[in-house]
């Protein structure tokens, strides 16, 4: 295997990684848990009193997150308060989740135009030869 297949097979791994954190939270009550601890640690009462679900479901919600390394829980007796393991990643999903984006869609044809001046500016590929019918 060579050097840069296999600096790609890490890469794979590391895309695998990032897909499955993407997956957990694909889901609006993970969304609105994160962001609810967001501003600071709170007990399941309080998550559960902005976010009117079932507990048995919150907490299996919960559960995900946790499995998912994005949140831990501090025990104080009866009492379990989570918070986000990683506040930096969190914050910035949810900010770019929570943004209105005003891009504009891109036109086709400009899309394609762009793709043939790439590739014009490449060149031929080596070892190809300039194919023209006739």
């Amino acid at each position: 295997m060579s050097e840069e297949a296999a600096g790609k097979e890490t890469d794979l791994g590391r895309w695998e990684e990032r897909a499955r954190l993407l997956r957990t939270i694909a889901q609006p009550i993970r969304l609105m848990i994160l962001e609810s601890l967001c501003e600071g640690p709170q007990c399941v009462a309080d998550i559960n009193a902005l976010i009117a679900i079932p507990q048995p479901h919150l907490s299996q919600h919960i559960a995900a997150l946790r499995e998912a390394k994005l949140i831990a829980c501090h025990v104080n007796g009866s009492l379990r308060c989570y918070y986000i393991l990683k506040p930096t990643l969190v914050r910035r999903l949810i900010r770019l989740l929570s943004a209105e984006h005003a891009e504009r869609e891109r036109d086709r044809a400009a899309v394609i135009r762009e793709a043939r001046r790439r590739r014009e500016s490449r060149g031929p590929k080596p070892g190809s030869a300039n194919r023209t019918g006739g």
